[in-house]
């Protein structure tokens, strides 16, 4: 029945193209079935009509590609109906200009090509833009020709053509009709889980989800069918022709879809790590570079910067410096996202002293682009530079000559036109910023939509910074003209920054409105943090009109979004700029003890800021992030309202003072709190009885209202009318409830994931300590860099003590851990058995700075400490924290560790605790073992070999020919010494072993290199060397008697061990008789006691003559 329903659906489908809006179905069935003989797809793929009919059937063996089947759906169509230039029909599809490499070298050879890198900050645009231009594709194509494209097994497609599907039913094209066939027996991949959820829906809601019954027949049957990877939760096949996967993959991820290359990725790394796979390391080192690659435009930076110290260990022998600098460019680019900014330029650097050793210009190139992004933290997350950037015209004119023409743009934008004196221009006309309008005018002649919003939201927070609010406005208006279609996240973002705007204009009640709205739309979108930035904002609108409680409210929502979901700060404000503002809103509701709490927490950040700004003073370049003027102005200001409040007048005076500095330095970003700033001190100065100062206050606070004044007449508010909220906007509607079950739920959708990727840890983790052919300090080393990675730890320190001694195993602190820390240390963790984890957002940070201060109070952010105690003994410990950063926007991993960082720690270090004994366990009994083992074939009393050790050898040298029809070439020397019996009679048998000992050396170092030799009995040795050629032994017999001789019957060693003076007879000096066998092809033990037998017949004869010569056979 199967068949005649899923026949009946593609032919339903195929008469309605072209003659109704939707005709996208879905097909439902229970167990597997294949559409390959179904009566209609054998129909209309013979039908020559207008109707373009084709049909897709994801296999279970093939790997599938980033919008499959579409891409080649286009260019199949394409060869067939159309005769002009493919460059041209994408121009005339709008595809953006970065992508148009990407399709026309796919369209010619199936390899897709891209020049010109995609930048983290851009990469979900230019994901939205990919989809967009083949949805445009395929709809210009079906203007001519509709077409009906049946997909089977469409739940094994990829994100990136479910991405498609949804944005072709959300937006239906008469002539595209789609079949897409689901077994509903095959569970979808849980990332997909959104966007499988809104096609589905969205056809449920048009009545167009059949299903269609069961087809009784399991994928197992099926003859093409081949088992998974095992283990692996997506059953992503994995093609063992790796060679061949990389280069599809390959294009996976030049065609953005990051989610479908990692599941073959993760499918590849199980099978590397796990079942051993065979892997040409060519193949591997290529698969581990685009691992990580792609792994940073996911924002995976933790798992990156793993995959680059995999890789790095893996350099070949040629173009090494090329593939050094490939690593190094991948790490710098992770550090540079996170803003370590200091390591972003360390390896920049080497990457590009790599490339030049090189010799690639390309390479070089690169590098150098990559040592300017860094100073201006790769454009990620941050609004403008304080200062204007040099840049060199060489580089401006290698970034024309290799095309790349968005990296100039951004350039252009963000190295110049900073000053907010320049942009004051920008109200007469964007032309007077010379960088930044060729900036923006590039941005859109190549397409990038997202560069021109970057860009007027760098003008726009320039100028609303500063005080020019009327060109904020400005901006914010032509933000919205670009961005309008864009969808309401750009509007929210815009409503939230007008009322900002407005609130710094003194309107605030219509900035109420502005943010009532932005919440609205936040809420939709279920974006909890810019819900929150709009809080913030909201905020300093209640402190303007002196509504304390209201914004302390608005703020403390603002803290429970970063706390719920682990930010790190706000877009728009530091966690030092928060606290202070709620010890300000504190303090002026005359609540003591929460002004205090929240002033020691801003303390903590602060100490960082000002040591840094210090730094920064000497340097080129200050971004946005980096400045605090605000935040000290704050500080400063409510320290001195405690300080009035408590009755220390003086301390109050000298905070005022620091606050005016840095009021005037913070210029126009403090416009919330200008008003009670002046009339806090007026009122300091009447306390205190200060006429003069009182006065001058009074008046300054008199010329800032009229200037306000004059500002609210003289800006336009016309130019807001495109822009204005909804007439109900008075209130929002969208309750606090609402708002913090949004919170909460997305919290915990966040900490879901990083359960489960911690978990994913393990397995990694397990095969890096279940090791037992690595000493441990090597173990411990490659085990905690890849730890730190994964989660994104600063600095490590590993401690095992043995006998209550500590051994540091593990220390990239910076820090000498002296006996005297190391005490330190071992005191202060005795009082926290269970372990601690604190960080600068949480109250616990105090308690712990005895510990914390040996590594930097101020330096660090988040702390934890795990020990492990036996019987009420630390047997091991460990420390790892994150440090404060240059940038706290910069990555998009969390900084503030906590209890279940803790937890998972404790859980990954007891592993490794055990498997140091295991691998200390397992070196003593191979030691032991060892010993047994050289007991059992060495001669004890010489160290050479005894006669099993000599047959254990030959067993060796047996076991390589076997199979080879050549034998090896033997030479034998049977040795026995003569006149040794005299020095055992006479000097006793503790000589008699001295004497053994020292000829059993000579012995050994004549075959040093050559044979080896071996005590057979007694006074007895046999030497074997590979050779037989008689002149070679015979120099080896004659300097055997060369080195006796020069010991002069040992007299000298004999005389320190008796402790007297001794006399030899020259006839009765130690001496020795050789008997010399040799063979050519020798193949066994069989013949090698042949040759002894020989050697010893010879010897026998040597002995019956004169002694102490040698003998050939």
């Amino acid at each position: 029945m199967i068949d005649k329903y899923y026949n009946g659906v593609i032919e339903q489908v195929y008469n309605r193209v072209g003659k109704t809006e939707r005709n996208i179905v879905m097909a439902s069935y229970n167990n597997d079935f294949s559409i390959e003989n179904l009566e209609m797809i054998k129909r209309y793929q013979e039908n020559d009509d207008s109707v373009f009919f084709t049909w897709h059937e994801f296999g279970y063996r093939e790997l599938t590609g980033a919008y499959e089947p579409f891409l080649d759906t286009i260019c199949d169509m394409f060869r067939k109906y159309r005769d002009g230039d493919f460059d041209t029909f994408l121009t005339e599809c709008g595809v953006y200009e970065l992508h148009r490499e990407v399709f026309r070298s796919y369209y010619e050879n199936g390899i897709c090509e891209r020049e010109e890198g995609v930048l983290l900050n851009e990469v979900e645009y230019e994901q939205g833009r990919m989809t967009e231009a083949i949805a445009a594709m395929l709809k210009a194509l079906a203007k001519t020709h509709p077409i009906v494209l049946v997909i089977n097994r469409f739940q094994m497609a990829s994100r990136s053509a479910f991405e498609l599907v949804y944005a072709l039913i959300t937006n239906p094209d008469p002539n595209i009709g789609l079949v897409l066939g689901v077994n509903d027996s095959v569970g979808r991949w849980e990332s997909i889980a959104e966007v499988w959820d809104g096609i589905v829906e969205s056809l449920e809601d048009h009545s167009q989800l059949y299903h269609i019954g069961s087809s009784n027949r399991r994928r197992t049957e099926l003859k093409e069918e081949l088992p998974l990877v095992e283990g692996y939760t997506d059953n992503v096949y994995v093609d063992e022709n790796y060679e061949k996967s990389i280069r599809k993959v390959a294009n996976i991820v030049e065609f953005l879809d990051y989610d479908q290359a990692k599941r073959y990725f993760q499918g590849v790394e199980h099978k590397i790590k796990f079942e051993d796979a065979k892997m040409e390391i060519s193949c591997k080192r290529a698969f581990y570079l685009l691992y990580a690659r792609t792994s940073i435009l996911l924002g995976e930076l933790s798992k990156a910067l793993e995959l680059v110290s995999e890789a790095t260990h893996m350099s070949p022998e040629e173009n090494e410096s090329m593939y050094r600098s490939q690593c190094d460019f991948l790490r710098a680019t992770c550090y540079m996202y996170q803003g370590k900014l200091e390591k972003a330029e360390k390896y920049a650097n080497l990457a590009y002293g790599h490339a030049m050793e090189s010799g690639n210009a390309k390479q070089v190139f690169r590098a150098e682009l990559l040592k300017v992004m860094t100073r201006m933290s790769g454009w990620y997350n941050i609004f403008f530079c304080v200062q204007d950037i040099p840049i060199e015209a060489e580089l401006i004119e290698k970034l024309m000559q290799y095309g790349y023409r968005n990296h100039l743009a951004h350039i252009y934008i963000y190295a110049y036109d900073n000053h907010p004196k320049v942009v004051a221009k920008a109200y007469r006309s964007e032309a007077a910023l010379f960088y930044f309008s060729k900036g923006v005018a590039l941005a859109k002649k190549i397409g990038n939509e997202q560069l021109v919003y970057d860009a007027y939201q760098k003008n726009i927070m320039i100028a609303a910074t500063n005080g020019m609010n009327e060109i904020a406005l400005l901006y914010s208006v032509r933000t919205y003209e670009f961005m309008k279609s864009r969808g309401s996240f750009y509007t929210g973002r815009l409503m939230s920054g007008i009322g900002y705007n407005l609130s710094a204009m003194g309107k605030n009640e219509m900035a109420q409105q502005y943010y009532n709205r932005a919440i609205e739309i936040f809420y939709e979108l279920r974006l909890p943090e810019d819900i929150a930035e709009v809080y913030y904002n909201r905020a300093l609108n209640y402190i303007m009109q002196e509504r304390y409680a209201d914004a302390e409210h608005d703020l403390l929502i603002s803290m429970k979004v970063i706390e719920k979901l682990h930010l790190n700060s706000l877009r728009v404000c530091n966690l030092s700029k928060l606290y202070a503002l709620l010890a300000l809103a504190g303090i002026s509701r005359k609540d003591r003890f929460t002004c205090e709490r929240y002033l020691l927490s801003c303390r903590q950040f602060l100490n960082y800021i000002v040591e840094k700004e210090k730094k920064n003073k000497n340097e080129e370049i200050i971004h946005d992030y980096a400045q605090c003027d605000d935040d000290m102005f704050l500080y400063t200001f409510a320290q001195a309202l405690l300080n009035q409040y408590d009755g220390n007048f003086e301390g109050a005076y000298d905070n005022f003072e620091k606050a005016e500095h840095f009021l005037a330095q913070a210029e126009g970003n403090e416009f919330f709190s200008y008003r009670i700033f002046r009339q806090a001190r007026m009122n300091l100065f009447r306390q205190t009885g200060r006429t003069q100062l009182y006065e001058r206050e009074e008046e300054l606070l008199r010329q800032h209202e009229e200037m306000c004044s004059e500002m609210e007449s003289s800006v336009q508010m016309d130019m807001l009318q495109e822009i204005e909220p909804e007439n109900d906007s008075s209130s929002c509607r969208v309750s606090e409830t609402s708002i913090e079950a949004l919170i909460k739920q997305e919290g915990l959708a966040k900490d879901f994931q990083s359960t489960k990727r911690q978990m994913e840890f393990l397995s990694t983790w397990q095969k890096l300590i279940d090791v037992t052919n690595q000493q441990v300090p090597v173990m411990v080393q490659n085990a905690i860099s890849c730890f730190i990675n994964h989660f994104n730890l600063d600095c490590a320190l590993y401690i095992c003590y043995q006998d209550r001694k500590p051994n540091v195993l593990y220390n990239d602190t910076g820090r000498n851990m002296s006996d005297e820390v190391l005490r330190g240390i071992n005191h202060a963790i005795k009082e926290y058995p269970q372990g601690f984890v604190v960080s600068k957002i949480g109250e616990g940070f105090f308690e712990h700075q005895d510990m914390i201060s040996y590594f930097g109070v101020d330096d660090v952010c988040s702390f934890v400490a795990v020990p492990f105690m036996k019987n009420g003994t630390l047997t091991s410990l460990l420390i790892a924290y994150v440090r404060m950063k240059d940038n706290w926007h910069g990555s998009i991993e969390r900084y503030m560790l906590n209890e279940d960082d803790l937890n998972i720690y404790q859980l990954l270090f007891r592993e490794m605790e055990y498997s140091i004994n295991r691998i200390e366990a397992y070196e003593k009994a191979y030691e032991m073992n060892r010993k047994l083992q050289a007991a059992a074939v060495t001669d004890i009393l010489t160290g050479i070999y005894n006669r099993a050790g000599m047959y254990q050898q030959l067993g060796k040298i047996e076991e390589q020919l076997k199979g080879k029809s050549a034998g090896r070439d033997i030479g034998l020397m049977f040795i026995d010494l003569d006149n040794f019996k005299h020095y055992n009679d006479t000097y006793g048998h503790d000589v008699g072993d001295l004497i053994l000992k020292e000829m059993a050396l000579i012995f050994k170092q004549v075959s040093q290199g050559k044979g080896f030799v071996s005590r057979f009995g007694g006074d007895e040795f046999i030497i074997i060397l590979e050779t037989k050629d008689k002149d070679t032994l015979e120099k080896i017999a004659k300097d055997i008697y060369a080195r006796i001789d020069a010991n002069a019957g040992f007299k000298k060693q004999i005389e320190e061990y008796l402790g007297h003076e001794i006399t030899v007879d020259a006839g009765r000096l130690i001496t020795c008789s050789i008997g010399i066998a040799s063979a050519a092809n020798v193949h066994n033990e069989d013949e090698i006691n042949e040759l002894i037998r020989k050697a010893d017949d010879l010897l026998y004869t040597v002995k019956m003559g004169e002694k102490g010569h040698y003998k050939f056979i």
